[in-house]
């Protein structure tokens, strides 16, 4: 709280300023009521300062959030396990738009006209990443003093609104025919991926020293060339023993302390095309989402479901129309799916939620359960069968006139004797039904003309 006093016959205010440092300024203020409403005022352009509503005073005027930018890049950018990809954001996404602007002038409403830019040709995900990359740059600035804030501007950028969707995996009969079309070379990698839930890094970087087959144990705490994973710390999982064999000949025919080397003995790029290979499996496996029929000759296509063979309307040969070439269009799986699938999997065969949390290991359980709660049905189930046998369906009449569907009174568990509900289709081509076990007429009655 801002405060006055007088030192030497003149009023002095103090008060905190927007990096959070103690400030002094003498006044003129001729009496102290005067020193005071200055001192208040000074306040207020502060608050308006750290919400950014007012420009910032800076002991660098003409450094640009560019500046800014390198400057987090070596300290700190370079040396994340995904800088290729925070360097391409910063380069394509946010210094057209931010990077020419004075630090005075990056407040929360430019920032957000920036994302709702990119917001055109980018999904609400990937700006979310944007916003946090903006966000670390400041956060880094603003613990190292290198700007004068006190709060992070981005604080008040809305995150945008990313639609959740179910996560993509492999059924468990898809996985034994996946790993057999993969090349002997390759089949190690993604059965670690399915028995392990391992990432890419963390599976391609590997030693040998990290997997005791005499315990069944696989020792992870690397990922890539950084001697540490995603979360930041080691951890010790089983090994499954349909993973057992993979790894042992991949150890056995290992001429270098990796696992899984490439041709030359060294950990493969960053940028190897897992995902390529996987769908390239997938089409050899026949699981597929259809099939692209194409003529080699004009280029005619015909989509379908199968590999059937079909014919180009227009080719012909001597025997008759040129048969279509199929070409398989894989299932749209991703290397990083095959995370998904370990634990879907697992899910599926009654694994406790807490149990696969631990497998892929997830730090916040929330993750674990936003992701895959929907897996954890069985209580569910139980709650859901519990409801009332017996439902009125709409059924195809078999006999009625112009293809009229029938409509079938099934029994909510009424007792003998109740009348049947009227017919609320009083049109032509409908008839009520009634079953006569489920719904039987008391004793001496006459039949219902409805149930006929």
């Amino acid at each position: 709280m801002a405060s006055v006093f007088k030192r030497d016959g003149v009023w002095i205010a103090k008060w905190r300023d927007a990096a959070g440092r103690w400030r002094q300024e003498r006044t003129a203020c001729a009496t102290k009521e005067e020193a005071k409403r200055f001192a208040r005022d000074l306040e207020v352009q502060v608050e308006r300062q750290v919400h950014g509503l007012e420009p910032l005073p800076t002991s660098s005027p003409h450094k640009t959030f560019a500046d800014l930018a390198e400057w987090w890049w070596r300290e700190h950018g370079k040396n994340l396990a995904s800088h290729a990809t925070q360097r391409a954001s910063l380069d394509l996404h946010l210094l057209p738009a931010l990077g020419s602007l004075p630090l005075v002038e990056v407040t929360a409403g430019k920032i957000d006209g920036a994302l709702a830019v990119a917001e055109r040709t980018l999904s609400a995900k990937t700006v979310n990443n944007l916003r946090t990359l903006v966000q670390g740059i400041f956060s880094l600035a603003i613990r190292r003093e290198e700007v004068p804030l006190l709060v992070n501007p981005v604080a008040r950028v809305p995150k945008r609104k990313v639609a959740k969707r179910l996560p993509t995996y492999l059924k468990a009969d898809e996985v034994p025919p996946m790993l057999a079309m993969l090349e002997p070379k390759w089949r190690g990698i993604y059965a670690a991926a399915v028995y392990t839930g391992l990432r890419k890094g963390e599976i391609l970087a590997l030693h040998k020293s990290d997997v005791d087959l005499a315990e069944d144990t696989i020792a992870v705490g690397r990922s890539w060339e950084r001697d540490t994973t995603k979360g930041g710390h080691a951890d010790l999982l089983p090994i499954a023993a349909e993973l057992k064999p993979y790894l042992a000949l991949a150890v056995e025919g290992s001429p270098g302390k990796l696992v899984f080397p490439n041709e030359h003995g060294e950990m493969y790029r960053r940028d190897v095309k897992l995902d390529y290979v996987l769908r390239n499996a997938l089409g050899r496996a026949g699981i597929v989402d259809g099939y692209d029929h194409r003529c080699r000759r004009c280029g005619y296509r015909q989509s379908a479901p199968d590999a059937g063979p079909r014919f180009c309307p227009t080719c012909k040969t001597r025997q008759g129309n040129r048969k279509l070439w199929p070409v398989a269009i894989p299932r749209h799986v991703r290397f990083h799916d095959l995370r998904h699938t370990t634990a879907t999997l697992l899910l599926k065969a009654g694994v406790p939620l807490a149990t696969v949390q631990r497998v892929l290991r997830h730090s916040d359980p929330r993750l674990t359960t936003e992701t895959y709660g929907h897996l954890d049905v069985e209580d569910l189930r139980k709650a859901v069968d519990r409801l009332p046998a017996g439902v009125s369906l709409l059924v195809p009449a078999k006999n009625g006139r112009r293809g009229a569907p029938v409509v079938r009174k099934v029994n909510f568990g009424s007792t003998e004797g109740e009348p049947l509900i009227q017919n609320p289709l009083n049109s032509s081509g409908f008839e009520w039904r009634a079953r006569r076990d489920l719904n039987p007429q008391p004793s001496g009655s006459k039949p219902d003309a409805l149930s006929n």
